[in-house]
């Protein structure tokens, strides 16, 4: 074996961790899923209790227009659904660094930092979008 490669970790131990590890990768896609389908689920809600009460009260005039309904829905379906693509990116990333004899950690945390902004700017926006037209 040559000094520039790490020694082949292979036992018991390895393995129990490396499926530890892949245990919590999994535990990991799941809460990104949930919170993705959350926020798409939340997209269409707003668009279809905009349609609701709109055939209900035809002529009220509405606090929201119909086109910024519509975009802020398609928003919500749009982040929900990049977050989702990003999950898959994230998991794949860790089973491959998992699946490595030498396992090495590969670093997320640019992803990371862009889902965190992403919900912090859909939670300013959907607070700026309240208080002014409610």
């Amino acid at each position: 074996m040559s000094p520039s490669q790490p020694p082949k970790l292979f036992g018991t131990n390895n393995e129990l961790a490396k499926e530890r590890n892949r245990a919590a990768a999994e535990r990991t896609m799941n809460a990104w899923i949930g919170q993705s389908l959350t926020l798409i689920g939340f997209g269409v809600a707003i668009d279809r209790v905009y349609q609701g009460v709109h055939q209900q009260l035809p002529d009220t005039d509405p606090l929201l227009r119909e086109a910024l309904t519509h975009t802020i829905s398609i928003a919500f379906i749009a982040m929900g659904t990049l977050l989702l693509a990003l999950a898959l990116v994230q998991h794949r990333l860790e089973i491959k660094s998992i699946e490595r004899e030498d396992y090495v950690l590969q670093s997320v945390s640019m992803l990371n930092r862009f889902v965190v902004s992403g919900v912090i700017v859909s939670g300013v926006l959907g607070l700026v979008v309240i208080t002014l037209f409610l």
